[in-house]
């Protein structure tokens, strides 16, 4: 098999997210520039066209006009954003890890059929999302350190429902089931993914043209966005493998034999 998939740590993740973003960049990067690029730069402009830029050493009255300004492009902004947090990144997000997934099991994917597995499972995708933000959010209301467990948690409940096929309180509680003795591991992970991320896209913001940083920004950020998606899925079966022996029911179904108990890949 092309890829390691058994137990891993932070190192061994990190190996295998490389490995799987080089190796299918192109179905990848296809997947984020059917809407999530194109989205992440209507939002760009639109901010850019609607909201005027400080001056290096801005005044009183600057402020003024610009957040005057800032306030009535919330009309067009606002509504971007909240399609963008609750459909786009959401669907782009499952068609991502759908893709990954299957080229992580050296099965075929493409464009198409990852967009199609999303948005099949998009409702309930969505539903399992609003369930966990109200948990986390109860938490961090009720004392704080809930809400943080929780997100620790449920981090995985979106990889239970495109690959594991489960949605709601299933994902949950199969999210909290694969997160056992892992939160050091996704702390550490979450950690350097950030890194990362500000490594890719903190470049952009030097670029002194505002047009040509804005299209830098959506294009460099996309390029993160992709990377975190695979690492995490690589994260998802490495706790699959730890918590559900998911590797040796893999080798005995690539040798064919009977392996151990194990829930269906769903696909």
């Amino acid at each position: 098999m092309q890829y390691q998939i058994k137990e891993l740590g932070l190192g061994g993740i990190l190996d295998q997210a490389i490995k799987l973003l080089k190796n299918h960049f192109g179905l990848l990067f296809g997947i984020i520039a059917v809407v999530y690029l194109p989205f992440a730069l209507l939002q760009g402009f639109t901010s850019l066209a609607l909201i005027p830029e400080l001056p290096a050493n801005p005044s009183v009255e600057d402020y003024r006009v610009y957040q005057e300004a800032a306030n009535q492009a919330a009309i067009y902004t606002m509504p971007l954003g909240i399609l963008f947090g609750l459909v786009i990144v959401p669907i782009t997000n499952a068609a991502v890890i759908d893709a990954v997934a299957r080229c992580y099991l050296s099965k075929e994917s493409t464009i198409g059929r990852s967009y199609s597995h999303a948005r099949k499972i998009l409702i309930p995708l969505i539903g399992t999302w609003i369930l966990q933000m109200l948990a986390i959010m109860g938490g961090l209301i009720l004392l704080i350190i809930p809400g943080i467990i929780f997100s620790f948690w449920f981090c995985l409940s979106s990889h239970a429902v495109v690959i594991g096929g489960e949605s709601g309180r299933a994902a949950l509680s199969r999210s909290k089931k694969l997160m056992k003795g892992s939160i050091g591991t996704v702390i550490a992970l979450g950690l350097v993914l950030g890194v990362i991320q500000w490594g890719i896209s903190g470049g952009a913001y030097l670029i002194p043209q505002k047009h040509v940083a804005t299209a830098a920004q959506a294009i460099l950020g996309s390029v993160a966005f992709v990377f975190s998606t695979v690492a995490f899925v690589v994260f998802y079966f490495s706790c699959r493998c730890k918590i559900e022996n998911f590797d040796l029911t893999l080798l005995a179904e690539n040798i064919g034999v009977e392996g151990p108990a194990e829930p269906e890949l769903t696909m």
